[in-house]
């Protein structure tokens, strides 16, 4: 019977120790291990605000990209140069008259528009058999264009639409 007090005693002695091993271990840590970050939560600091202040400078107020579609035919009076380039960039004029727009581009709907683009990185798909920019022909521009919510000031001049496909059909005959 003393052996087996003696073992008990020593299984709680070494019980005993183990639960206090880990807590002399993590005697210099914090009591919220991964929590200091929290207590800056709120106060203007980060990637965004490395700069200075935030003041006034909600992320509403920053331009957003909002998609810009329209289509409509080449015009018949005025000539479209567009063309590409030997980098594959695109360069000249293209004038459209715009017969559907989506809600960002519905200032152009019934307008005569022309677009001068510069070594624009554009994808032109030209389907049906066309080859080129013809008086007639069906086109539909595809692009992007930054916008500011209400209520917010805008600085500088209006945004211009940035395209990235345009898309030619033959004419309706």
């Amino acid at each position: 019977m003393k052996s087996r007090v003696g073992s008990m005693a020593a299984l709680a002695l070494t019980g005993v120790l183990a639960l206090g091993v880990p807590a002399v271990a993590q005697a210099g840590q914090p009591s919220n291990p991964g929590g200091s970050h929290r207590a800056d939560h709120g106060r203007g600091y980060g990637k965004a605000n490395a700069g200075g202040s935030s003041k006034g400078q909600a992320h509403r107020c920053m331009p957003h990209n909002r998609a810009y579609v329209e289509s409509g035919t080449v015009d018949a009076t005025t000539a479209s140069t567009l063309a590409e380039n030997t980098d594959g960039s695109w360069s000249g004029t293209l004038v459209v008259d715009v017969k559907n727009a989506n809600h960002m581009a519905k200032a152009d709907k019934g307008q005569t528009v022309t677009y001068t683009f510069t070594d624009a990185k554009l994808a032109v798909h030209f389907d049906g058999g066309t080859t080129g920019f013809s008086a007639g022909e069906r086109v539909t521009l595809i692009g992007k264009e930054a916008f500011l919510p209400r209520r917010c000031t805008a600085s500088g001049s209006a945004p211009e639409p940035v395209f990235r496909m345009v898309v030619v059909h033959p004419a309706i005959s």
